[in-house]
């Protein structure tokens, strides 16, 4: 196989370099097989021999990574064979499961509760958004749910979860305070049918199941944030955005093992991993997300708060996230154009204003995205009084 020059045919259609590597290991796999059993050549290879050949028959990356060769050759009888008599015959993959946005999900609790949801099946839905089992959430008993860390342990598993700040207002309404300490059970629905009814009947304009759902949230939050760690071993990121312009790299080595500095390493790291993905981020929120989601799969030990109000100078006081205890906050802006010194300015206020209500808290993070990806301006990344500023 000239694999040199089918290689450059593959990249003049614009073919991807995993599919790229995908179907030269197949011609190869191909062509050791001829030779193994036929002692032929990729050239020499016949309509018969196509037929013969198990993987072909049975893979779809061989078959289109042979035909993809035969076409580069110019062998139209090799290619017609596979298009008409391999082709149509390969094993169809199972169709991807239709998994629900985080949007529409709520879109769909916001109808349930206008059409006068009872307390508890809003309650039980507002769980199956998480990576409870059914089984899990039946099981519950009002103790098991710690209002005040946010955690919820499961009686089968013994694992903690964290649920939706939706879920919690939801919970906070149907476990009354005084109630929060028993050992009564949380629903008094005790079958799974039930609970797949239910969420039938809510979600049948969109096909949901319990599982489904819960599929879905995986895919939300948490595998967010896994994903970004997981896409940073695949491909080399851009240059780290850092303060320390024109200076060496720090080394793993350096990095101090207190909770900040760890934060402030890993956030500068997740910027480099997203880095290219930011100008597709249309609102703060997604950005806000993505980055808590990496921090649940970074620091999977450490408690952390979403959108955590607090008593402060404005009616609506708030952080987008807590981590830690003391709590360390993260106000995230997301600066488009040439309003990334605004952001910094509203953002130093309202971590400053933070950590004035909490004097346990020493020092908090503003994480900047920068949509327009300008070096220059990951110059205003540093520090400020008690708050790191980190523009990535």
């Amino acid at each position: 196989m000239d694999e040199k020059e089918f290689k450059k045919f593959l990249e003049a259609k614009r073919a991807r370099e995993a599919t790229i590597e995908s179907y030269v290991k197949s011609v190869r796999e191909f062509e050791r097989w001829l030779f193994k059993h036929w002692a032929k050549s990729l050239e020499e290879a016949n309509r018969s021999d196509l037929l013969s050949c198990k993987k072909l028959t049975r893979n779809p990356a061989y078959a289109y990574g042979v035909r993809e060769y035969y076409l580069y050759k110019g062998k139209d009888v090799m290619v017609e064979t596979i298009n008409s008599e391999i082709i149509p015959k390969l094993r169809k993959s199972r169709p991807t499961p239709h998994l629900l946005s985080w949007s529409r999900y709520k879109y769909t609790i916001e109808r349930a509760k206008e059409k006068g949801i009872s307390q508890e099946k809003l309650a039980l839905l507002n769980l199956l958004w998480s990576e409870m089992h059914p089984k899990e959430i039946l099981q519950l008993r009002k103790s098991d749910i710690d209002f005040e860390k946010k955690l919820i342990t499961s009686r089968t598993e013994r694992k903690k979860y964290r649920v939706t700040p939706e879920a919690w207002e939801v919970l906070q309404k149907y476990v009354p305070i005084e109630d929060r300490n028993q050992k009564e059970k949380l629903f008094t629905i005790d079958s799974v049918r039930t609970v797949q009814k239910i969420t039938a009947d809510f979600f049948k304009d969109v096909g949901q199941t319990p599982n489904k759902l819960r599929k879905s949230y995986e895919k939300d939050l948490i595998e967010a944030g896994k994903k970004v760690r997981l896409d940073y071993g695949m491909h080399a990121p851009d240059k780290k955005p850092s303060s320390r312009v024109g200076k060496e790299p720090r080394k793993k080595s350096r990095i101090k093992k207190n909770l900040l500095d760890k934060l402030y390493q890993e956030i500068i790291n997740f910027g480099s991993r997203v880095h290219n993905q930011i100008t597709q981020i249309n609102k703060e929120e997604e950005l806000q997300r993505l980055l808590e989601g990496y921090l649940l799969a970074t620091f999977p030990d450490e408690l952390i708060t979403h959108e955590f109000p607090f008593k402060g100078y404005e009616t609506d006081s708030k952080i987008d996230i807590t981590i830690g205890d003391p709590k360390i906050p993260i106000e995230i802006k997301l600066a488009e154009k040439k309003k990334i010194r605004d952001h910094k300015g509203k953002g130093l206020e309202q971590v400053r204003e933070f950590l004035d209500d909490h004097p346990e808290s020493k020092k908090g993070i503003l994480v900047i995205g920068d949509k327009e990806r300008d070096p220059e301006r990951r110059k205003l990344s540093g520090t400020q009084d008690s708050v790191y500023i980190i523009v990535i």
